[in-house]
């Protein structure tokens, strides 16, 4: 009989072992699919000192595996604000719910800080409270992915206002003026055909200007746009580009002076900078009143060449200074004569520009004209 008892404590105890042996190697598995999470996930114990610690929560505090090995608390690793905040949240509920910490300020090992929210549940083993579970999100990753989604939409807005008004509005002229000279040809004047005709030729030259902005903009904001940087000279090209436009500004009585010595050569995409070269002349022929000027300098300076647009117009307020090259600007205004425009130029050229590995900055005053300063990596001559 004793024997017969011996044999099933036996039993029972080797089917225990197997019990405890699988409930370990199931919460193993368990704590490895918790450790390669990619949200922060972490353990406390009732007196708030952290058990488990997975990767992601590892590496945003700067802990290591080793650290957790010395009882790291949880107001080692939160403002005594946001701890103060976590203890009210889940001091009075219920076992069944899950409390949310929306935003509490996190440290880390190094005492830097950053933002983070939390879901705690509590840890519950046979009807007795041992421990909280809490899974967690950087807020600052979350608030740039915001940013990015907010910067596509306003892009996606731009895009199409563009579309819809600026882009169409040379097209009427085009329709409206090749409407009456097809109707009313042998009637109208030679001097009525030839205006009409130079109306159309504007509007076209409008029309195709902004429609190269806008499939270059699109290019770059998709990174389907390759970038040939070469040595080029600055003199050919501002010379190329102050020819190009020199019809606009002859139509004002701008005068256009360049200071650009001959030797000056650069590395970058050439297509790009004459771009950028282009609408920043024109947007300065735009706003500069009829007898105006606009100069054009560059130097060498370190490792880059600074290259500067300045006229004499109608300048900007300094209030706009800051988001001129920004998505968000919607400072869009008429030119000395009405010129009309959208306010893409200035994002492309920022555009084109960060994609050389130079920058872009402004400085004006209102009615006493405006300086656009380009910096461009600069090819050096042995």
């Amino acid at each position: 009989m004793i024997g017969e008892v011996s044999t099933c404590i036996e039993e029972l105890e080797k089917k225990i072992s197997i019990l405890e042996a699988e409930n370990k190697a199931l919460k193993q598995r368990e704590f490895a699919i918790l450790r390669d999470l990619p949200e922060i996930v972490f353990m406390l114990d009732l007196n708030e000192r952290f058990i488990f610690l997975n990767n992601t929560c590892l590496e945003k505090f700067k802990f290591s595996v080793n650290d957790l090995e010395e009882n790291i608390f949880l107001k080692d690793t939160i403002t005594p604000d946001s701890l103060y905040h976590v203890r009210k949240l889940y001091l009075g509920k219920t076992y069944k719910e899950t409390i949310h910490a929306r935003e509490l300020t996190a440290v880390r090992k190094d005492k830097s800080q950053f933002p983070f929210t939390v879901y705690f549940s509590k840890l519950i083993e046979n009807g007795v409270l041992v421990g909280f579970i809490g899974i967690g999100f950087d807020l600052t990753e979350i608030k740039d992915i915001e940013n990015k989604l907010k910067e596509a939409n306003l892009a996606k807005m731009k895009f199409l206002s563009i579309i819809a008004h600026d882009l169409r509005n040379p097209f009427n002229s085009l329709v409206g003026f090749s409407s009456l000279l097809l109707s009313n040809y042998d009637r109208y004047s030679e001097d009525k055909k030839k205006e009409y005709i130079k109306y159309m030729s504007k509007a076209a030259n409008q029309g195709y200007l902004l429609l190269e902005n806008l499939l270059d903009w699109a290019k770059a904001n998709t990174r389907k746009i390759d970038i040939n940087p070469v040595s080029f000279s600055l003199f050919t090209s501002v010379n190329e580009t102050i020819n190009f436009l020199s019809g606009n500004a002859s139509k004002k009585e701008i005068r256009i002076e360049f200071n650009i010595p001959e030797n000056i050569y650069v590395y970058a995409d050439q297509n790009m900078i004459r771009t950028v070269l282009r609408n920043l002349l024109s947007n300065a022929i735009k706003f500069t009143p009829r007898g105006g000027y606009v100069r054009i300098e560059s130097n060498n300076e370190m490792d880059n060449t600074l290259v500067d647009v300045i006229d004499n117009g109608v300048g900007i307020h300094p209030d706009k200074l800051p988001d001129l090259f920004s998505l968000s600007n919607d400072y869009t205004t008429l030119g000395t004569e009405k010129e009309t425009g959208t306010g893409l130029g200035l994002i492309l050229c920022y555009e084109f520009i960060t994609l050389n590995k130079g920058k872009i900055e402004a400085s004006s005053k209102p009615n006493n004209g405006s300086t656009f300063r380009i910096s461009i990596p600069r090819f050096k001559i042995n």
